[in-house]
């Protein structure tokens, strides 16, 4: 994952001083994952009128369904292939072929487009989700181009029957599924094909996505002071309002439950964001919602581990006046604990400031759910906002 560091809004010095006492607990180990997987190359050696002259635009509609309709340019000699779609599989965590599309038989081994669809039922980015397919299957990533949170292009290489093939792939969504397009070339093949591969995995398109979230989403208020929206499927834990001096929320990410086990147990969490909205006239500071939020911590039995880097989150209200997302490990106080990470989010309006914590298993321990849960957070603090008319808080 690339460092980045925080750019949204300045940052006023007893907010500095907030994260500067969080960084105390531990020396600085910045996580690099996304940044050590080289930028995808685009060079080719034959321009594209030449290779438009070779090949055929293909325009389908999978399903029937226009949000997977896609287009791209394929070698005029190559043929479409008939694909048995098995409806039970709608719903689960398989990979779906839509479309296949093949070279002509040959003495060298063919070569193949293939569409493929998986359905999600949380939020998550596709380069997250793609990175995640990639660890799952032991596949290599060569090269990565992260378009926007929505289309990532990429290439790889995979094995079939002890053959190395490499692939050129776009990856994007339509609604709840994902959608990953593939073009394959034997290793053997390789350099005669690649410009042929590279220009029509640039033309990939789906045509007209479903620009729909990939779960339904729910919104909580405080009050008439602010909201925010989660996935639907999470669930959201919140006291009584008797007091707007200070407010709390939680939303969990609840563990599947097997069949054999109808009550979760505390040592299930796999995501978890707590939320705190503070009245800056009740007299309590910075420094002292730091001693708040360790006795927390300590209550799970936590300790804030390693720093691993402070994040930019684009998009926040801009009626927040500052905004700091520092990110840490999570150690255990009396014994280990699987691994864990803990993003510390400290916004400021006029009159509020609000504490946003993310407890998650780390990106080490599970990406896929990893992921899932930071983009569900980025998500709660973009959506931050007042509940109502603009006023008192959210007000210039």
């Amino acid at each position: 994952m690339k460092k980045r560091y925080m750019a949204i809004h300045p940052v006023p010095t007893i907010l500095t001083a907030f994260c500067l006492i969080l960084l105390a607990f531990s020396p600085v180990q910045a996580f690099t994952g996304k940044n050590k997987i080289p930028p995808l190359s685009g060079e080719v050696g034959i321009p594209r009128e030449e290779f438009e002259s070779r090949t055929n635009l293909i325009e389908a509609v999978p399903q029937d369904d226009k949000s997977l309709a896609f287009k791209i340019r394929l070698p005029k000699n190559w043929k479409e292939v008939q694909t048995e779609i098995d409806s039970s599989q709608k719903g689960t965590d398989i990979l779906r072929q839509i479309a296949v599309y093949v070279s002509p038989p040959r003495i060298e081994h063919k070569s193949l487009f293939r569409v493929s669809i998986i359905d999600t039922d949380s939020l998550i980015t596709v380069d997250d989700w793609f990175i995640a397919y990639m660890l799952e299957m032991g596949f290599s990533i060569e090269g990565i181009q992260i378009k926007n949170p929505r289309l990532t292009n990429a290439q790889y290489v995979f094995f079939e029957n002890g053959e190395p093939y490499s692939v050129r792939a776009t990856i994007t969504m339509s609604g709840s599924r994902i959608v990953l397009a593939e073009y394959m070339v034997h290793q053997e093949n390789y350099q005669a094909e690649r410009d042929e591969q590279i220009w029509a995995m640039s033309g990939f398109e789906i045509t007209s996505p479903d620009k729909a979230a990939p779960i339904p989403m729910k919104t909580f208020n405080f009050v008439d002071i602010a909201k925010f929206d989660y996935p639907g499927n999470w669930i959201i834990q919140a006291p009584d309002i008797i007091d707007i001096k200070r407010m709390e929320a939680t939303v969990i990410n609840p563990p599947e439950e097997s069949a054999s086990q109808k009550e979760k147990k505390s040592s299930d969490l796999i995501g978890r964001i707590d939320i705190s909205i503070i009245s800056k006239g009740q007299g309590l500071t910075l420094t002292d919602e730091i001693s708040i939020l360790n006795e927390s911590l300590k209550r799970k039995n936590y300790k804030l581990g390693k720093y691993i880097e402070t994040v930019s989150v684009k998009g926040l209200n801009p009626l927040i006046s500052s905004s700091r997302i520092d990110t840490y490990y999570v150690d255990g106080v009396s014994k280990k604990i699987v691994g864990y990470e803990y993003w510390v989010a400290v916004l400021q309006t006029k009159s509020r400031y609000y504490i946003i914590r993310l407890t998650t298993i780390s990106r080490s321990e599970n990406f896929r759910t990893w992921a899932q849960n930071t983009e569900t957070f980025q998500t709660l603090l973009r959506s931050l906002g007042p509940a109502s008319v603009p006023k008192d808080d959210f007000s210039r």
